[in-house]
This record gives structure tokens, sequence and C-alpha cells, in this order.
């Protein structure tokens, strides 16, 4: 396949994901405006971490400028929406949203599930049975996929200036150190069957995701 098909492939590919984001984001925040409905504890995660990769995933180095601008205009328009949204649902004298409250409850569910998750790789790789229990695609959505949305609504909670529980952050730590661990492990028991762990097979990931190796392992 010639570099500019594939080049093309890729730009396709990341507009659609980009759209469909954006799409899903304007819902969730749309469930924020005055009057409406809210979000539950589970869907308050969605909205952060799918701004999340809008803002900080370098996705735009596959797009055309144009495609690149309209994108991530529309998501600063909804990063602000979510933002006044912050704001609105602290009640006086509060030093917490109730939004961030939701977020971290559902954040601390994906931690506990992820680390049983990545438990249960450990045994697997000490059995050297990783490779032949779980394809590529299950590793990538049993742990990489929760640790990319976890790390995105962390960027994103930054980026608005906004401060999350020390509980959780330790939690989070807790579970960053366990995959260090096993991670190494990990990608040489997929490499020696043939697998990888799941990249985009381009440096589009933030540096902070150090488990996506595609330009570093």
């Amino acid at each position: 396949m010639s570099q500019e098909r594939v080049r093309e492939e890729w730009r396709k590919a990341a507009l659609s994901v980009a759209e469909n984001m954006l799409e899903d984001c304007n819902y969730w925040t749309s469930r924020l405006q005055p009057r409406k409905r809210s979000l539950t504890a589970e869907e308050c995660f969605h909205p952060w971490s799918s701004l999340g990769n809008l803002r900080f995933q370098l996705w735009q180095n596959t797009l055309p400028n144009d495609e690149a601008d309209r994108i991530r205009e529309d998501s600063k328009k909804l990063r602000e929406q979510l933002s006044e949204a912050v704001q609105r649902y602290t009640v006086p004298h509060a030093s917490t949203s109730i939004l961030l409250v939701r977020l971290e409850t559902e954040m601390k569910s994906v931690v506990k599930e992820t680390r049983r998750n990545t438990s249960r790789a450990k045994e697997k790789l000490q059995n050297h049975e990783l490779a032949e229990s779980w394809g590529q695609t299950e590793f990538d959505s049993l742990i990489q996929d929760p640790m990319d949305r976890i790390g995105y609504a962390i960027e994103l909670s930054k980026s608005m200036k906004l401060t999350l529980s020390k509980t959780i952050m330790e939690s989070i730590a807790a579970l960053d150190q366990e995959f260090r661990v096993i991670f190494p492990e990990a990608v040489r028991q997929y490499r020696e069957s043939g697998q990888y762990p799941i990249n985009s097979g381009r440096p589009v990931w933030p540096e902070s995701f150090w488990w996506r190796p595609s330009n570093r392992i």
C-alpha cells in the first residue's frame, strides 16, 4: 500500500473518530445545561475523557489544517461549556463541584476494575500464557484503553485548573505502578507470539502515556 494511501486512511480514521467524539461530547455537555437531567457518575466520566482526548491526543498531525482547526475550535467550545457547568454545579461554600465528585466516583470504579485486570494479566504472565489467553485487542480493551481514558481525564482536569482528590490520585498512582511492573514482560510475551500491544502505529499519544509504545519500545 502506498504512503499516500496510508496517509489518506489515517486521515479518514482520525476525522471519523474526532467527529464521533465531538457528537458524543455535545450530547453530554447539553445534559449539563440548566433545567436538564444532568449526568450520573458513570456518564460524567465520558466528557472528561473524550474532551481530554480531543485536547491532548496528537490526532491533528494526521489531519489537514482546516479540518484540525475546525475540530480544535469545536472541542474548545465544549470544554468551555464543561468548565461553566463545573462552576454551576458548585454549591455556595462548597470546596468541590458536584460534577467532580461524580467524576471521581466513576474514576474509582474504572481504576478498581483495571487494577483487577492488571492482576489477572500478572498471573497469566507468570504462567507464560498471556498471549495465548488474551489477544492484543483484549489486552488493550481491559487495561490500555481504561488507562487512556483515565489519563485524558486527568490531563483535562489539569488544563481546567481543577484539583482531583488525594485519594483518587493515590489510587491511580498505585495502578500506574502495578502496570509498569508487568508491561515489559507483557510486551516480550506478545512479541514472542508475533503480536504487539495495541498502539496507533504513529507517535500520536501524549508523552505521559508510557504504555503506548509506538515510538518508545
